[in-house]
């Protein structure tokens, strides 16, 4: 008998309208760690004495009709990397995933490094290279050359999502990988390279990771980390089969598989984590299946929420109530269901100022044949829906959408999006109506009144099908846009260029009571 299917997944996850001094903002590039004396003096007012929200729509540019394009440097950067978990016959639950993508400056020289997490297992071999982890140290100009071996990053689990943040408060940015299986943690040494710490660090979760962030959830100046998980399941559970094709395995609906709940590790401040998910709240929720997260001070009162995006689950978003403790407020503040009333797919999440109201705003994506969601945030911990007033329902209702960026890519002042596209189900040898491999898509933010979906004229990219999955943006080549990086099911990685003439600011954050790399409160 056949098994209903319905399924997605969200590695990385990209915050890119960032939370500087009790303001939302898209005006900002790229943010590295460096030595400022004074961050307070830098940004000229502090948490307890921020300027009053209000809209900046009076003193933004007249004109935000500027064009959005990307060039290919994919050929010339010296990728080279193999993905050993691409889909097979066998249709395991987790070869849909690919794998997440970091770009952060792992040795501090001021030119962004990119890191690529590979899935290792289940009989999975690559023609290419070993079925390990990839770092890339960035040269300038979009050149990329191979360190994962002298880094100490060329390590083999099956990964899905990364997460970086400073966890010993050095300066430098360390790298955690979440993997179906154990997780892994690793400390940069300053130097370079990094040294694996994950059980003298304490981290032991061995579940199906999917996704993870770092922030200082506490103020306690550490930072602490967030690991979202999925569900149960191991390569002996059969697959599923599209309707009156039992010759074709698909991977299986995760609504048929229990739920894992998520995990919360907070920062000792001496180079180890504790397990406080029990206490904290997070594991209150029955059924999680958790693919994508994103964290914000959504309320402006100095403590970072949480949100999860759930596949074939509410979402949750976990307002912070201070000393690690935290409340579903997915269903009171209308973020938890999409707007038709449905429970979603959900995928990816991104956060941004969208309507540049001051407050921050949550997208996510999900499945095909679902609207990707926008929630306003109207203050007060209540949102509203946007998706269908921005023009986001037409535009995504036929995709299968999996990774989301959000970044003000034309530098007018609002928060654009890139959507990473593909399905997990190959059905067109049966004459499916929809695609396997999918076109991205790129939607510019008009006025924060509307989005566009300028993919036909944003660049050749643009007009090629893949089975894309995770998506991280950055600064690659130093000229003050947002680059991208993005991960495929079954090729490799592609890497654009923002070719936009505009010149965007770059705000170093230096944490002075909290994290050094000024995630959290």
């Amino acid at each position: 008998m056949n098994r209903q299917l319905r399924i997605g997944i969200g590695i990385a996850i990209l915050l890119v309208g960032m939370f500087v001094g009790n303001r939302w903002t898209c005006y900002i590039a790229s943010i590295r760690t460096d030595q400022i004396p004074n961050a307070t003096e830098a940004t000229g007012f502090t948490k307890d004495a921020a300027p009053p929200v209000q809209s900046d729509r009076t003193i933004l540019p007249a004109d935000s009709g500027d064009a959005i394009l990307f060039r290919d440097r994919t050929a010339e950067s010296g990728i080279d990397f193999g993905f050993c978990g691409s889909p097979t016959a066998n249709a395991f639950m987790t070869e849909q995933n690919g794998g997440g993508v970091a770009v952060f400056d792992l040795d501090n020289d001021d030119r962004p490094d990119v890191f690529i997490v590979n899935n290792a297992g289940h009989g999975h071999v690559s023609d290419r290279r070993p079925c390990t982890n990839a770092a890339y140290r960035g040269k300038g100009d979009f050149q990329l050359t191979d360190c994962s071996l002298p880094a100490g990053l060329a390590a083999a689990c099956f990964g899905m999502g990364c997460a970086t943040g400073d966890i010993d408060n050095d300066g430098f940015q360390d790298l955690f990988v979440a993997c179906y299986g154990q997780d892994r943690l690793w400390r940069n040494n300053g130097d370079g390279t990094f040294t694996e710490i994950t059980r003298d660090a304490g981290i032991t979760d061995d579940s199906w990771g999917t996704s993870a962030a770092f922030c200082d959830l506490d103020g306690d100046g550490n930072s602490d980390l967030y690991v979202v998980n999925y569900v149960e399941w191991t390569p002996d559970v059969p697959p599923c089969h599209p309707p009156d094709h039992p010759e074709i395995n698909s991977i299986c609906s995760p609504a048929e598989r229990p739920a894992v709940p998520d995990t919360l590790y907070q920062n000792n401040g001496d180079g180890t984590f504790r397990d406080v998910s029990a206490t904290a709240g997070i594991q209150n929720v029955a059924d999680g299946r958790g693919l994508a997260i994103g964290m914000a001070d959504l309320n402006l009162n100095g403590r970072p929420d949480i949100y999860i995006a759930n596949d074939t689950s509410p979402n949750s978003l976990f307002r912070n109530d201070g000393d690690l403790k935290f409340t579903d407020a997915g269903v009171s503040s209308g973020t938890a269901i999409s707007s038709d009333g449905r429970i979603g797919a959900g995928m990816g999440v991104a956060m941004a100022d969208f309507d540049r109201n001051g407050l921050g705003d949550i997208a996510v994506t999900n499945f095909r044949n679902q609207i990707n969601d926008l929630f306003l945030n109207v203050g007060q911990y209540n949102f509203l829906p946007g998706n269908s007033a921005m023009g986001l329902d037409a535009v995504s209702r036929m995709p299968l959408s999996f990774g989301i960026a959000a970044a003000d890519f034309n530098l007018d002042g609002y928060c654009d999006l890139f959507v990473a596209n593909g399905h997990i189900w190959n059905w067109e040898s049966i004459g499916s109506e929809f695609q396997y491999h999918m076109t991205p898509q790129v939607l510019k933010n008009v006025r924060g009144v509307r989005f566009e979906d300028v993919s036909e004229t944003a660049g050749d990219y643009f007009q090629h099908r893949f089975l894309a999955r995770a998506v991280a943006s950055g600064d690659l080549d130093n000229d003050g846009d947002t680059d991208l990086v993005i991960t495929n099911a079954d090729t490799p990685p592609v890497i654009l260029e923002n070719l936009t003439e505009r010149r965007g600011l770059r705000i170093t954050l230096v944490g002075r009571t909290t994290a050094r790399d000024g995630r959290g409160v």
